[in-house]
């Protein structure tokens, strides 16, 4: 393979960054389904959310394998073998897919550091445009019903965390989690400097005289 290994490894990185996005979106979809955060749905119902994680991760796996297919890399038809270097440019045919992502990190395949890198931003990302998406959806096609709901249980509004995402979105729980999580830590914190014996390193540090 004649190819640049820099090249080879650009097209590894999109398509798994891809992959790993859809696992990770479809993964939070289903966990927040069935946790009944709805901050963070796509769609404003529980079942129709849940079908959609699904949806999601299989189309992730199922576009990540099939690739090759339509997408030029280091896989032509007929040039997939174990020695990664012997192939040539292409897309693909159906024969070669099982091996067409056997490729040696250094010859442009993703080596574990890459993958550790990639897979943390990409979920990073699914948060993100789970809260974004989230917020419309809580805002926009669920504001009747969060309102009846919470005037019902006036305790969802003040609630910090992730059950505060019940029936608000990420943005509006976040000043209310961070108020929490600051008097968390104060009270924390002295409980465990009172706690803390006389003569401890953490007291003769902290504590005062």
């Amino acid at each position: 393979m004649n190819t640049d290994p820099e090249i080879v490894r650009d097209v590894f990185a999109s398509h798994y960054f891809f992959f790993a996005f859809m696992a990770s979106l479809g993964t939070l979809q289903i966990a927040t389904s069935n946790s009944g955060i709805r901050g963070l749905w796509l769609i404003p119902h529980r079942r129709l959310t849940r079908w959609l994680g699904v949806a999601l991760i299989l189309a992730g796996i199922a576009v990540f394998f099939a690739q090759p297919l339509w997408i030029e890399g280091p896989w032509a038809a007929g040039s997939v073998e174990a020695d990664s270097v012997s192939r040539e440019w292409g897309q693909a045919d159906w024969g070669d897919l099982g091996g067409a992502r056997n490729v040696n990190d250094i010859d442009g395949g993703l080596d574990g550091t890459k993958q550790a890198i990639w897979f943390p931003l990409a979920a990073i990302l699914a948060f993100a445009v789970s809260a974004v998406v989230g917020t419309l959806s809580v805002k926009i096609l669920m504001k009747d019903a969060a309102s009846d709901a919470t005037a019902k249980d006036n305790d969802l509004e003040i609630t910090g965390g992730l059950a505060g995402m019940v029936l608000r979105s990420y943005f509006a729980n976040l000043p209310d989690s961070l108020r929490s999580l600051r008097s968390e830590i104060v009270d924390d914190w002295r409980t465990g400097l009172h706690a803390a014996d006389k003569w401890s390193l953490f007291r003769m540090i902290f504590g005062r005289s």
